[in-house]
């Protein structure tokens, strides 16, 4: 569990992605150079308290997510005390894709990193995307319960600072990341659960609405509009329009928010795709009701709202036939 936290709360950074890091193999795959360096990093004790495990927990979190600002070239310069900053700010104060880009062009440009006033804007991003990431890890298991944002920020903190609560202390550490894995395990079977019997309940009930029909898979759809001429098989390339929406209604993705139709060969979508625009001719519009195992499964996109184990409904166009 820790090398999963670890990732998701650090990696998610570089993942912004200018090319002296996302280039960079050593920073992708884990070199034995880039651990090397994070565990050599040298801490003086912290006087910091943690009266429960729930601190001592967030407090963990917070300190691995400060080793890249340590470790890394690029952002390593970043003023720390703006860092910290943007990880105390609320999650709702801001915009996530604002910083994103100002991440993306602090790590792509030498010359933006002279600017004081735009490095010092940046290192509060990275600390706002920073607290996002975790507070949306936790908030998808529905384990927010679990961790504590202050004593979170305090690990930060420390960590920036090089000062460390465990200092030579592994087997404290070991013990709470294993305690944290367990129970993160137990909130994610419980939302699996959920889904999966919210999909199942859902297709029984929708397969018995006027104009659904469903497939020998499982496939459920609605015609929504006819077309004409042949269909496109297992080797054709489509363009196509759509909207992708979850059961609870949120749009995960769009090609008409995009301005612009999507072109790809069947056999590159997921298994729903590839089975239902077989069914439609050229200037039909299907809706599609995907059950899990003909969309995502367990592995949904990352970085995006879709959950494991989700149903997922689509409104296509077909367009064209390559």
């Amino acid at each position: 569990m820790k090398s999963i936290v670890y990732i998701s709360l650090t990696l998610f950074i570089y993942s912004c992605g200018g090319d002296e890091s996302s280039n960079s193999k050593s920073k992708k795959n884990g070199s034995s150079s880039e651990k090397n360096s994070i565990a050599s990093i040298e801490y003086e004790s912290s006087n910091y308290k943690l009266e429960t495990q729930r601190d001592s927990l967030s407090y963990l979190i917070g300190h691995e997510s400060s080793k890249p600002f340590i470790t890394d070239s690029v952002f390593s310069i970043l003023n720390k005390q703006c860092i910290i900053q943007g990880f105390e700010e609320d999650v709702k104060s801001y915009s996530t894709d604002d910083c994103l880009m100002k991440v993306q062009s602090f790590m792509s440009s030498t010359d933006i990193r002279k600017d004081t006033s735009f490095t010092n804007e940046c290192a509060k991003c990275v600390g706002r995307l920073n607290k996002i990431e975790f507070y949306n890890m936790f908030n998808d298991l529905n384990a927010l319960d679990l961790v504590d944002f202050n004593s979170a920020g305090a690990g930060l903190k420390d960590g920036l600072s090089k000062k460390y609560v465990f200092r030579n202390d592994t087997n404290s550490v070991n013990i709470l990341f294993a305690d944290l894995n367990e129970k993160l395990e137990l909130k994610y079977e419980t939302i699996v659960v959920e889904l999966q019997k919210e999909g199942v309940e859902f297709l029984k009930t929708n397969k018995r609405r006027n104009g659904i029909k469903e497939t020998v898979s499982g496939l459920q759809y609605q015609v929504l509009r006819k077309g004409n001429g042949k269909n496109p098989t297992i080797a054709s390339r489509v363009r196509v329009h759509y909207i992708g929406k979850t059961l609870s209604g949120e749009t995960f993705d769009s090609s008409y928010d995009r301005g612009k139709p999507i072109d790809f060969g069947l056999n590159e979508v997921i298994p729903g795709w590839t089975e239902g625009l077989a069914l439609m001719n050229k200037g039909a519009k299907f809706k599609f009701f995907i059950p899990q195992e003909l969309a995502y499964g367990p592995n949904p996109p990352p970085k995006s709202i879709i959950k494991p184990y989700s149903l997922l409904i689509f409104e296509v166009e077909l367009l064209e036939i390559l």
